[in-house]
């Protein structure tokens, strides 16, 4: 049975999207749930994508443009479409993926029986020719605080994209202008602004997984920067919001540290402009971060007891809690992390 059916705005930041756009918003616009407003933020496409937009507006009453140019960046581009917006709920698609056509209809019923204020779902990692990879499917559990929201959106929470919010969370939040780590300064603000947060097991979003897409392969100056962006804004929100939850924010800034070291030391990178003086900048960040991390371990681990409960377990300071509490729930973070943590270690023992 349908709710009451409060709009819900799906925001789409597309560039350079021609080859899977359509789907995308067919899939969004074919939704059982239907009081749904599209917003497609065209932002700075070099190719078709915006006549692909022209023709599916034309095609769907309930599509919203909004045109960026240049390219701004994911994260602006999500600012654009959600001022936008106007549904009483919001949730975010990435053009190249697509979601369940009972997707939104389940979710919103759900947040309503439930009172939350925002939902999460799980994720099947797929090709592009619609094999299922791997699924993410969380335990169903509810949180009912903004510290323990906190936490969680640090910790398990991933993207934006498979989630469905109440407007109000995103009510003066800072949005840093960054392409790559985009999703975890946002979901730490919202999730800190919700106080009711239940996670679904199913798994309705489908992630394409696009090798050599220019998510796969950046811009390895710009993808450094926005690490250094993000990881900086996200220390600094937790340093002044929830500060015995330093050494998750740390641990965090140096898996994605580490991201970009592997993909400096690739193989395939050699040939890039200050490769090896990007990794010894690398290397000294990386070493400095472990050192904060095990610092801010030895300084809050007298508050143990008073460590919020996620998921049945209570979250324990201990580098090897938190890497179980993560891979519990997410399991293809563990392949990622199994094929980095040797060279780190080596790397950290130098």
């Amino acid at each position: 049975m349908q709710s009451m059916l409060k709009k819900l705005s799906v925001i789409i930041p597309a560039y350079n999207a021609e080859k899977y756009l359509a789907k995308c918003v067919e899939s969004i616009a074919k939704q059982s749930y239907k009081n749904i407003e599209i917003v497609i933020v065209i932002n700075g496409s070099l190719d078709s994508t915006p006549q692909i937009c022209d023709e599916l507006a034309a095609k769907y009453n309930n599509i919203k443009l909004v045109r960026l140019n240049p390219n701004q960046g994911t994260n602006w581009a999500r600012r654009a479409g959600f001022e936008a917006s106007t549904g009483d709920y919001i949730a975010f698609s990435d053009s190249d993926d697509y979601i369940d056509l009972n997707a939104y209809e389940k979710a919103i019923n759900f947040l309503e029986e439930n009172d939350l204020d925002l939902v999460q779902f799980g994720v099947n990692l797929v090709t592009p020719d619609g094999k299922i990879l791997s699924q993410d499917r969380p335990k169903e559990f509810k949180l009912n605080n903004s510290r323990d929201n906190f936490l969680y959106a640090l910790t398990l929470a991933g993207a934006l994209w498979n989630k469905v919010y109440k407007r109000k969370l995103f009510e003066n939040l800072e949005w840093p202008k960054v392409i790559h780590f985009e999703d975890t300064p946002m979901t730490i603000q919202i999730f800190a602004n919700a106080q009711n947060f239940m996670t679904m097991s199913d798994a309705f979003y489908y992630w394409v997984q696009r090798p050599g897409s220019g998510c796969h392969k950046p811009d390895m100056n710009k993808f450094k920067a926005d690490a250094e962006t993000s990881t900086n804004f996200m220390v600094d929100f937790t340093r002044k919001n929830f500060p015995e939850f330093l050494p998750e924010i740390l641990w965090r800034r140096l898996l994605i540290l580490q991201r970009v070291f592997m993909d400096y030391a690739d193989s395939s990178a050699k040939d890039l402009p200050d490769r090896s003086a990007n990794l010894k900048i690398l290397t000294q960040e990386i070493r400095a971060c472990y050192k904060d991390f095990k610092l801010e371990l030895k300084n809050q681990n007298s508050n143990i007891n008073s460590r919020p409960v996620i998921n049945g377990r209570r979250v324990i300071l201990n580098k090897m809690r938190l890497k179980t509490l993560v891979f519990a729930n997410f399991p293809s973070m563990a392949v990622l992390y199994s094929k980095i943590r040797f060279k780190i270690r080596r790397l950290l023992e130098r």
